[in-house]
């Protein structure tokens, strides 16, 4: 383990690329996908891109990624993570869409947003071999 929580929060409210917010109890920041809170008795890394209306914190695989690589690059394999989660998703509706309603405007929505997230994978691959 390289990096500890305390870490990962420098890192990120010195990272240019995310928003800070100051809670009533504590910091916040916001990053690619990944939210880091500070409260007075502890530091937890919330998953924005899983979850729907609510934020899940990061599991311990998750975790890993902050400890072994920093604040930039575990938001970064966060983010990659993610996309590769909703192109699963994206392609089983796609496999079921031509199953059984076979509906073109529906097939040609979701094949639009499979190129949209693959767009978006593409470049948080670039951003991390940099």
């Amino acid at each position: 383990m390289k990096y500890t929580k305390k870490d990962i929060m420098l890192q990120a409210l010195q990272d240019p690329k995310s928003i800070t917010n100051i809670l009533p109890k504590g910091v916040s920041v916001i990053g690619r996908g990944v939210k880091i809170q500070e409260f007075d008795d502890k530091i937890e890394i919330l998953n924005m891109g899983k979850g729907g209306d609510y934020f899940k914190e990061c599991t311990h695989r998750e975790y890993d990624y902050f400890f072994q690589e920093g604040w930039i690059k575990g938001s970064v394999m966060i983010s990659i993570n993610n996309c590769l989660h909703k192109l699963a998703i994206i392609e089983d509706r796609i496999k079921t869409e031509l199953n059984t309603r076979k509906n073109d405007k529906h097939i040609q929505n979701l094949k639009n947003r499979r190129e949209t997230l693959l767009n978006k994978y593409s470049k948080l691959k670039s951003e991390l071999n940099k």
